[in-house]
C-alpha cells in the first residue's frame, strides 16, 4: 500500500518562510524553483502571486510534469495584504490550492508579515514569501 504524505518536507503547513533573492531577476528564478518543486516532486496545486506582473515569466520558468497539480498565477495589482489574503483564501477553497508563493516583497516591509501568517495559519497551508534584498546604508 502506497504511503499517503500529508505534510511536504521543507513546506510546513500554517507557517510562513522567506526566501531572499539578491534582485528581481534571482526573485523569479527562486519562484520557479520554489514552485516547480511543489508542482512535480509533490504534486501540490499552488497558487503563485505576482506583485511586479512577472507571472508570464514564471510560467516561461516552470514545466508542470504533474498529472494532477495545477499551477495559478495571477498577476496582484493591488498591493494591499487583506486583499491578497482574502483571493488567495478564496482560490484555496475553489480551486484546491495547497500552497501559495507571492514573489516581489521587499525585504524592509514587514507590514505584511501578520497577514500572511493568518492565511497560512487559518488554510492551513504553507506559504512561501520571495523578497528581494535591499542594501540599507
Amino acid at each position: 500500500m502506497a504511503e499517503v504524505i500529508t505534510q511536504i518536507p521543507g513546506y510546513e503547513k500554517g507557517k510562513v518562510q522567506t526566501v531572499v533573492a539578491s534582485d528581481e531577476e534571482g526573485a523569479i528564478v527562486l519562484s520557479a524553483q520554489v514552485v516547480s518543486d511543489l508542482l512535480n516532486k509533490w504534486n501540490t496545486t499552488v497558487a503563485f502571486f505576482s506583485l511586479t506582473s512577472r507571472s508570464e515569466k514564471l510560467l516561461e520558468l516552470v514545466n508542470n510534469q504533474s498529472s494532477v497539480a495545477q499551477l495559478f498565477t495571477v498577476n496582484q495589482k493591488n498591493h494591499s495584504f487583506p486583499v491578497i489574503e482574502n483571493k488567495a483564501r478564496g482560490m484555496v477553497h475553489s480551486k484546491f490550492v495547497r500552497a501559495v508563493v507571492i514573489e516581489g516583497l521587499l525585504e524592509q516591509d514587514l507590514d505584511h508579515q501578520y497577514w500572511l501568517q493568518r492565511l497560512a495559519k487559518s488554510a492551513h497551508i504553507p506559504v512561501v514569501q520571495v523578497v528581494v534584498k535591499t542594501d540599507k546604508k
